[in-house]
């Protein structure tokens, strides 16, 4: 395990990710903002810039050096795939630039597979962060999936640590799992608490979150029709991220609505601190919506309001025996809106199911904590 000094002198600490920036993945943004108030003194990130002009690291105090060695192609489209291939070759010849002593974390297999090789022969110190399994991400042929999955469990095997946010996404068992928890930054959540003396909130008997990726795949469908099902009821919605379906866009100008557009972590998190629930639908359709790890899971329960998230989750199942969520199936509007019409005529109920959510999250540390045991302590 790296000391302080160690982690504090070495040349540089390289965060690699197929992204434009780091501060747009709020995992990656946590990490950083960590490092730099723990004395690091080069932080780099050696990325893919997908849409131009996208590099800028807009929400972080302090300078980070680029790498930029792949541009193009967006987030989805049909040529994404073979995109994520030259990126692992490029990365594969960026890997020996690296030093002995170095520290690297790699998010996602196609990140940190290329790299192992050269950290065996280079010795630096390789962090796989594996917070989407990357065999489930994409549909791909019998053949080249059982072959990616051999290579994830020798990559796991072989790294210095593999961080990963769930064990239920894995089939295998590995010495170098280190799982680290998606919740909040205690820094942030304190920034949080002032920004939200400073806003003025929607109010209702029940304010419902909904943050992060507004996109089709994430339930903006059924948060449109829970909106229209209780119109004239006493509930608000506070909306905060990209717009990116028609169902969000929608939503947006429904006059219970506050939308607060795209934002920084602290000011998403003080967002939180005015609402009762969070809406975390995920399409089960996908095996990883099914095995989802949410931030917004971990923001809840730190900050204490109830979760909202379809059944077919089973990752979540520790939020419903502890009384903290609402759930059930993807496509049901009916029951949904029927139980929060329960919450909206009994505010006891809301606050039982707060008064849940802040009792485990006792069960969980804060982002910086369990980062100070992975990078620090033998």
């Amino acid at each position: 395990m790296l000391s302080r000094n160690d982690l504090n002198t070495t040349s540089r600490f390289s965060i690699v990710a197929p992204l434009s920036s780091v501060s747009k993945r709020t995992r990656l943004y946590k990490l950083a903002i960590f490092l730099y108030e723990n004395g690091v003194k080069s932080i780099e990130h050696v990325g893919w810039e997908r849409i131009e002009g996208e590099r800028k690291e807009t929400e972080l105090p302090f300078v980070i050096g680029k790498k930029i060695v792949q541009t193009g192609g967006g987030y989805g489209g049909s040529k994404i795939k073979l995109m994520y291939f030259t990126w692992m070759i490029k990365l594969f010849f960026k890997s020996f630039s690296f030093k002995e002593g170095q520290t690297v974390w790699a998010l996602g297999f196609e990140s940190a597979f290329p790299l192992l090789l050269a950290s065996k022969i280079k010795g630096f110190k390789l962090y796989f962060d594996d917070a989407d399994r990357f065999s489930m991400l994409f549909n791909f042929p019998k053949p080249a999936k059982l072959l990616m999955q051999f290579c994830e469990k020798v990559t796991s095997r072989n790294v210095y640590k593999h961080v990963i946010p769930v064990q239920e996404r894995y089939d295998f068992n590995s010495s170098k799992f280190y799982i680290l928890q998606n919740t909040p930054s205690a820094s942030e959540i304190e920034k949080a608490k002032e920004i939200t003396k400073t806003k003025d909130w929607i109010k209702a008997s029940v304010v419902i979150n909904i943050n992060g990726w507004l996109g089709a795949g994430r339930g903006m469908k059924t948060a449109l029709d829970v909106c229209n099902t209780l119109e004239g009821k006493d509930i608000a919605f506070i909306l905060v991220g990209k717009l990116d379906c028609p169902e969000a866009k929608e939503l947006a100008q429904k006059d219970n609505v506050q939308y607060l557009g795209e934002v920084s972590n602290a000011d998403a998190l003080s967002s939180y601190l005015a609402s009762d629930f969070v809406f975390t639908y995920y399409n089960p359709s996908s095996i990883i919506n099914t095995l989802a790890a949410s931030n917004k899971w971990g923001d809840a329960i730190k900050t204490g309001i109830g979760v909202i998230v379809n059944n077919e989750v089973i990752t979540a199942n520790y939020l419903h025996e502890a009384g903290a969520s609402v759930s059930f199936p993807y496509d049901n509007v009916v029951d949904l809106s029927s139980s929060i019409s329960e919450y909206i005529s009994d505010p006891s109920k809301i606050e039982e199911i707060k008064k849940n959510s802040k009792n485990i999250s006792e069960e969980f540390g804060y982002f910086e904590e369990q980062l100070e045991k992975l990078l620090y302590e033998n």
